[in-house]
């Protein structure tokens, strides 16, 4: 399968999150890079749903 770059960028960042995601419910502490994945996968997921703004 072919991706182009931005696609592959978000594959990866969805399957780290999905990971860190893992490791969370687990109770294993989360290191910086997982947990700023973890954040990028949850907005990109917003976005998909139609939500544009995070919520408060």
């Amino acid at each position: 399968m072919q991706l182009v770059p931005r696609e592959l960028d978000k594959l990866v960042t969805s399957q780290l999150g999905f990971l860190a995601q893992r490791r969370l419910a687990r109770g294993v502490r989360l290191n910086h890079a997982e947990a700023t994945a973890l954040i990028a996968s949850n907005i990109q997921e917003l976005i998909r749903d139609g939500h544009h703004t995070v919520p408060t």
